[in-house]
């Protein structure tokens, strides 16, 4: 069924997948608000892969680029407007690639419609959207999730277990960095409205991976970083960000060359991720002196499948709203502190 920006529809008939014994599986009946070019790349054709999820549509304000969107991945339905795929009672949950700008307000929506929502980063613009937000999923009891694809890698899992078990000693700091030379326009990037800016962009990958390595949260973020003269948006962020047992230092850059790496330092020895935002096939990292390989693994169908078993299993999903609450607080700090030029506390919205 297509549906134009006036809500009425024709019938598109296409046959459902099922599994190999011909039976369909258990699924999540998820639909797309947002027809970016990152979904169209990396989220959708993972998603098509992911056993617990049925994808039923996509929805744009523009109804060609849906149509486009839903004939390249032989969808049953696109919509020509954001609310006519939240009033569809046949969707279940939602994947929102939309600008940070906009989810805290389709976030809602989606919540007041009945829908789980998997929201890209950053999960809102501040703390206190990412509570209302919060509060919004809480009344309905639907859950929300903000989609860090990376930490659902097993490189991940596998240096946290090998932190676990004193292999590097109490972890005292952790460096992240994320960069890139960026100039394209027009791009949503560069609007402030939208949440423009590395910070939130990029930066945030750095923050998060700060907290999932010292397993807590920051008490204050000192930070320093460039504005663009016309748009006023963030591109260098480079700060330091105070944790009970350490510190991280975090850079990001618009204006740097392609770098992704983070590193645990403990007190006998460390742990270093050359590519721990996107790795590549075999993903390899180093634990002292010795390096691991992880098998070709795609951590977006890891992400899906977790949340879809969540919404099945009517179980909170690993990293809930309230993860995405902590993470915008340090955020918060961070941009507060590029303002003051001075350290800023982590404090609670």
């Amino acid at each position: 069924m297509v549906y134009n920006q006036t809500g009425s529809s024709c019938i598109i008939k296409l046959q459902l997948p099922i599994n190999n014994k011909g039976a369909e599986m258990a699924k999540v009946k998820w639909g797309i608000i947002g027809c970016s070019d990152f979904a169209r790349r990396q989220t959708i054709p993972a998603m098509l892969e992911t056993p617990s999820v049925e994808l039923i549509g996509i929805a744009s304000r523009a109804s060609e680029k849906a149509e486009s969107f839903r004939s390249q991945f032989r969808l049953r339905r696109c919509y020509g407007s954001y609310e006519a795929l939240l009033a569809d009672p046949e969707i279940e949950a939602v994947y929102m690639p939309l600008p940070s700008g906009l989810h805290a307000e389709w976030m809602i929506r989606a919540a007041e419609a009945g829908k789980h929502c998997l929201c890209e980063k950053s999960f809102t613009t501040t703390a206190e959207e990412a509570a209302r937000v919060g509060d919004a999923f809480a009344r309905r009891d639907r859950y929300a999730m903000e989609a860090f694809m990376w930490r659902f890698h097993s490189q991940h899992a596998t240096a946290s277990r090998a932190i676990e078990k004193g292999e590097i000693g109490p972890v005292r700091l952790v460096r992240a960095s994320f960069s890139f030379h960026f100039t394209r326009r027009p791009d949503i990037r560069w609007d402030p409205e939208l949440g423009g800016g590395c910070l939130l962009d990029i930066g945030c990958y750095t923050i998060s991976a700060a907290r999932y390595y010292f397993a807590g949260e920051p008490v204050s973020a000192f930070a320093l970083g460039e504005l663009h003269p016309q748009d006023r948006v963030d591109t260098a962020v480079a700060g330091v960000i105070e944790f009970p047992q350490g510190a991280a230092l975090i850079e990001c850059s618009y204006l740097l060359p392609y770098r992704t790496e983070i590193e645990m330092v403990g007190e006998k020895g460390c742990i270093t991720i050359p590519k721990p935002w996107l790795p590549d096939h075999e993903a390899i990292w180093k634990l002292n002196d010795e390096f691991h390989a992880q098998p070709l693994e795609n951590q977006y169908v890891t992400m899906f499948e977790h949340f879809s078993r969540s919404v099945l299993r009517q179980t909170p999903p690993r990293y809930g709203v309230d993860d995405a609450v902590r993470q915008m607080r340090v955020i918060d700090a961070v941009r507060r502190s590029l303002q003051t030029r001075k350290p800023e506390r982590v404090t609670e919205t």
